[in-house]
């Protein structure tokens, strides 16, 4: 079996910076709601029991990494998991540390 090759600085930078952002438990709980398909942020302010304000910060960071996306309805944006990353590292943790 053959050693696997070091990977590129630039990757573990980028990689390094998601897992930052990931690192906040409220959004790995937006991440974990939004696992099951699309929410606006009133939807996910409800699940969350999180003030308005808090849960859009943190739609606002993941977005940035690229980590969620938003799909406009009208007046009404919509998000979702963009990085399917984002489900492997939830089923790590449920994994590993849900026990």
């Amino acid at each position: 079996m053959s050693k696997p090759s070091p990977l590129d600085p630039k990757i573990l930078k980028h990689c390094a910076a998601a897992l930052r952002t990931l690192s906040h438990p409220d959004r790995l709980r937006i991440v974990e709601a939004l696992e099951k398909g699309p929410l606006d942020v009133s939807e996910l302010t409800s699940r969350l029991r999180r003030p308005q304000a808090a849960v859009s910060q943190h739609l606002m960071r993941l977005r940035a990494h690229g980590l969620v996306a938003a799909d406009r309805e009208g007046r009404v944006a919509r998000y979702r998991v963009a990085h399917a990353g984002c489900l492997t590292i939830l089923g790590c943790i449920r994994s590993h540390f849900a026990k």
